[in-house]
């Protein structure tokens, strides 16, 4: 069940990827939000990032398509995961708007803000969600469920998770550090780094669904700049 929820959700979260083609052709980005853009999407020339979370992205959906065909689509489709995780975002992002105006608080950082505008923003978020979540987190815990044949049912489950929360969470602060442009080492902003996005959504992502987390961080990054400067 899980496979085929995480293929439906793919499918359906090619929305963001088109609300990134309209961005590229009808908004213009300037040098501050490259500047304050996430260091993930700098690793390569941040352009060449946006193109290929595109691609991948498309290539990816379109696989999970011929996979499911349009029964197994609306057959499998998390429906529930889905509104549930846009519903989210847009409740905790108007909470926090209420709480604190439009100007975030110092606790969140910069490249989860505003700043980098509507475009990398979101390049960013869903790219994290295809890199680590589809393209890592998944793929590991399938591979370790199968390694884990002999053992039962529950702890297979268990532990082919945590190994795919736990290489996920690594590699996001790997990738991250790659991208930093001062190359210091900032242990608050590396433990933010391995604690959120890292282990509690990687751990939602089995715990909830895939459609709950990766729906619900792509729409965090619609709201973020529609309420906040």
């Amino acid at each position: 069940m899980f496979r085929n929820q995480l293929m439906a959700t793919i499918v359906w979260a090619q929305l963001f990827v088109l609300y990134c083609i309209a961005l590229l052709a009808f908004s213009t980005q300037n040098e501050s939000h490259m500047f304050w853009a996430d260091p993930f999407i700098k690793i390569i020339p941040i352009y060449a990032s946006t193109w290929l979370v595109i691609f991948m992205s498309l290539i990816l959906g379109w696989y999970c398509f011929k996979k499911l065909g349009w029964a197994g689509l609306k057959r499998h489709t998390p429906v529930t995961q889905i509104i549930a995780g846009a519903g989210t975002a847009v409740i905790v992002t108007c909470i926090i708007w209420s709480i604190f105006g439009s100007k975030l608080p110092d606790f969140v950082p910069a490249e989860e803000s505003s700043r980098p505008g509507f475009l990398f923003g979101m390049v960013a978020g869903y790219g994290e969600e295809l890199l680590f979540r589809m393209l890592i987190s998944a793929p590991v815990f399938f591979g370790m469920f199968r390694l884990l044949a002999g053992v039962k049912h529950i702890y297979r489950v268990f532990w082919s998770a945590l190994t795919a929360v736990l290489i996920a969470a690594i590699a996001f602060v790997i990738f991250h550090e790659l991208g930093e442009t001062d190359h210091t080492l900032m242990w608050n902003l590396i433990a933010t780094r391995m604690l959120v996005p890292g282990l509690i959504m990687g751990s939602l992502f089995f715990l909830l669904g895939p459609g709950f987390v990766i729906f619900m961080h792509a729409s965090m990054h619609i709201m973020i700049p529609l309420l906040f400067n």
